[in-house]
């Protein structure tokens, strides 16, 4: 991609529980729930890396791509559970992966939220981000 140059510096700026406003949901058929959300705002609200099991809970990283240009990359998104999801048509899911075209230079989110009961798992969950395939970020989040 012109004015992306790998291995450049990927920050995470922030990360913990968050208090978000919907935007647009699309489908995802390799999610437990079958939909991906756009946001229209994600706000850091508290700084802990664990997390209650509440419906609705959102949690995530906020993070920039620094690029010589201003352009729009790939990022793919990979949640880990701590154990397997099965969700409302016995399908199960034990990790899932979306990938977003986000814009370097500017700071992005990414997240998770609970919106469906049977995505109420405690434990680990890892949160991978991968540019170009190679593995730029890699956060946990304990829930409890």
């Amino acid at each position: 991609m012109p004015g992306y140059q790998p291995g450049k510096p990927f920050k995470e700026l922030d990360h913990r529980l968050a208090k978000v406003k919907g935007g647009t949901t699309e489908k995802l058929s390799s999610s437990p729930t079958g939909t991906h959300s756009w946001l229209e705002d994600f706000e850091i609200i508290n700084h802990t890396d664990s997390i209650e099991v509440l419906p609705k809970v959102n949690f995530g990283v906020v993070y920039i791509v620094l690029s010589k240009d201003m352009v729009n990359i790939d990022v793919v998104i990979e949640w880990i559970y701590s154990k397997k999801i099965t969700n409302e048509k016995g399908e199960t899911f034990r990790t899932i992966k979306s990938t977003t075209m986000r814009p370097t230079n500017i700071p992005s989110a990414s997240s998770y939220s609970l919106d469906e009961p049977y995505e109420s798992i405690r434990g680990d969950w890892q949160m991978n981000m991968y540019i170009d395939n190679k593995l730029v970020c890699s956060r946990t989040f304990v829930l409890y």
